[in-house]
């Protein structure tokens, strides 16, 4: 099985700004857990034992955070970090990581996807067909596709291509997919380079790309703030999730996320809402489908509309 991965987490996250200004994406708590905690989670599940995380924007947050999660699952999992001065993209974060990445096959994940993929039969795909470079997950998403596959699901082309003779189908990528160390022969040895460019110029040199396909129940593209409201939104279920560490005393409707050290003071009112760590919403203030930052003072009504509401710090 496939012990290593590679978690995605270098970007800027500009589309998720104003809250990305605040916090990592990587770091963006989804029922209060960080997105770096839910896959050290599934990964784990997975049977992986070392992970790597790139890092780049808000290097010190994410730093201190890798090293907290190193300390907290290290019965299970090696957790590194690879720094980046400058972004390197796909190719060029997996070449800076290739020591630690090692000679067998490994995981590639993007931090802002959170899902259920079923990651053991990916693997599985992967390691029964020796000689493959990569083997991406892929999803049936017909309204996004930019993956052409032929027969046996080997990859024809990406979104740069013209569509390929023979084609039968197109995919979406998953954010996932398991990639062999032979990788590290296309990659150039130094600076930025993009995987897409990468596996073209494989696929010309007749490497074998394939695409799995998988239906999973949950996944999510958290890369615009619509997306993390209406993660939180269906993940909740109806729920309020509270951390444990919080303290509630005002008034709970819908479904709310409220993260560790919140105050929700009495005579507040919050509905639909995520609530981010030591939030303080103050006595008589409402907040409605929104996502809370900072504090909310006395008798501030912050109402939004739905996940196209206003995502801003209440501070």
């Amino acid at each position: 099985m496939i012990k290593t991965a590679m978690i995605l987490g270098a970007g800027f996250g500009r589309r998720l700004q104003p809250l990305s200004l605040i916090q990592p994406k990587p770091l963006f708590q989804v029922l209060n857990k960080t997105m770096l905690e839910w896959w050290a989670e599934f990964l784990i599940s997975a049977g992986v034992r070392r992970i790597i995380i790139n890092v780049h924007y808000q290097t010190p947050l994410m730093l201190e955070r890798i090293e907290y999660l190193a300390a907290a699952f290290k019965d299970h999992l090696i957790i590194a970090a690879s720094a980046e001065d400058e972004l390197l993209g796909t190719g060029g974060a997996l070449k800076k990581a290739a020591p630690f990445l090692g000679e067998d096959n490994f995981f590639v994940v993007n931090s802002d996807i959170f899902t259920d993929f079923e990651l053991v039969k990916l693997a599985l795909k992967h390691l029964a067909n020796p000689g493959r470079l990569a083997t991406l997950g892929l999803l049936e998403r017909p309204q996004t596709a930019q993956i052409s596959l032929g027969e046996n699901g080997r990859i024809l082309s990406f979104r740069q291509l013209q569509p390929a003779l023979g084609e039968v189908v197109r995919q979406t990528y998953s954010g996932i997919m398991v990639v062999s160390p032979a990788i590290f022969n296309y990659i150039p040895e130094t600076g930025a380079s993009d995987i897409t460019d990468i596996f073209l110029e494989a696929l010309v040199g007749g490497a074998e790309i394939y695409g799995w396909t998988n239906d999973p129940a949950i996944w999510w593209d958290m890369s615009t703030l619509e997306d993390y409201w209406s993660l939180n939104r269906d993940l909740a279920a109806g729920r309020n999730i509270i951390h444990s560490t919080a303290i509630v005393r005002g008034r709970l409707l819908g479904w709310n996320v409220v993260g560790a050290g919140a105050v929700i003071e009495e005579g507040a009112e919050v509905e639909n809402c995520v609530i981010w760590p030591d939030v303080l919403i103050s006595g008589k203030s409402v907040a409605k489908n929104m996502v809370i930052v900072g504090v909310l003072p006395p008798g501030r009504r912050l109402v939004g509309g739905g996940f196209c509401g206003e995502f801003i710090s209440a501070a």
